[in-house]
C-alpha cells in the first residue's frame, strides 16, 4: 500500500513538462516538487489536484520518447498513424494510472537529494519519497533535446518505469496484436495474460 502512495507522488512528477536547461534541472525541479508536495496536501478537492500538478510537470517529460522506448523494436514496425494512436494512448494511460494512485497519498514528504551526470548525454535527478517508517528513492532520467534537456525515464525504488513498460507492451503487442495492445492502453489493463 505505501508503495501506491510512493507511485501516486511520482506520478504526479512524471505526468509534466517544460524545457529546462542542464543548470536548471535541480533548482527548477526542487522547486516543482515543493510546489507538488504543496498542493497534495492543500485543501483543494481531489478531482482538482491532478490538473494542478499536471500543469506544473507538463514540458519536463517528453511522452512521445516514452512511448517509443516502452514500445522498443515494435515502435518501428508502426505506420505513422499507428504511432499517433500508440502516443497518445500510452500518456492517456500514464495520466489515469497517475490519478488512480493519487487517492492514496496521505501525507508524505519529497525531497531532491542531488543531480548525476553519468555521461555528457544523461543527467539523473535523485529524490526521495519520505514515507512514515520507510524513504522510496525515485530517480528522474534526462536526456538532451537540442539545447534542453527532457525527462524520459524514472526509476522508482530501483525499478525502471521505461523497462517495465517495455515488458508488458512487448508481450501483448508479439502475442495478442497493435489492437489489442491499444485496447488495453485505454482500459489501463496491460498484462499479457488473457
Amino acid at each position: 500500500m505505501k508503495i501506491l502512495k510512493v507511485l501516486a507522488l511520482c506520478g504526479a512528477l512524471l505526468i509534466s513538462a517544460h524545457a529546462i536547461s542542464d543548470a536548471d534541472i535541480e533548482p527548477v525541479m526542487s522547486q516543482k516538487v515543493a510546489e507538488a508536495v504543496s498542493i497534495m496536501r492543500s485543501s483543494t478537492p481531489k478531482d482538482a489536484k491532478p490538473a494542478k500538478i499536471f500543469a506544473l510537470f507538463d514540458g519536463y517529460f517528453d511522452y512521445k520518447m516514452m512511448a517509443k522506448l516502452s514500445l522498443a523494436k515494435h515502435y518501428a514496425s508502426l505506420s505513422p498513424a499507428q504511432i499517433a494512436e500508440f502516443d497518445k494512448a500510452f500518456e492517456a494511460h500514464l495520466k489515469r494510472s497517475f490519478i488512480e494512485k493519487l487517492s492514496l497519498y496521505t501525507d508524505q514528504d519529497m525531497k531532491v537529494l542531488s543531480k548525476q551526470s553519468p555521461s555528457d548525454k544523461r543527467r539523473v535527478l535523485k529524490t526521495q519519497v519520505i514515507g512514515e517508517q520507510k524513504n522510496y528513492d525515485i530517480d528522474f532520467k534526462f536526456y538532451p533535446n537540442g539545447a534542453d534537456w527532457r525527462i524520459y525515464d524514472v526509476d522508482i525504488v530501483g525499478v525502471s518505469l521505461i523497462q517495465t513498460y517495455r515488458s508488458q507492451l512487448g508481450d501483448v503487442t508479439q502475442s495478442l496484436g497493435f489492437d489489442e495492445l491499444i485496447k488495453r492502453l485505454n482500459s489501463t489493463v496491460i498484462n499479457s495474460g488473457e
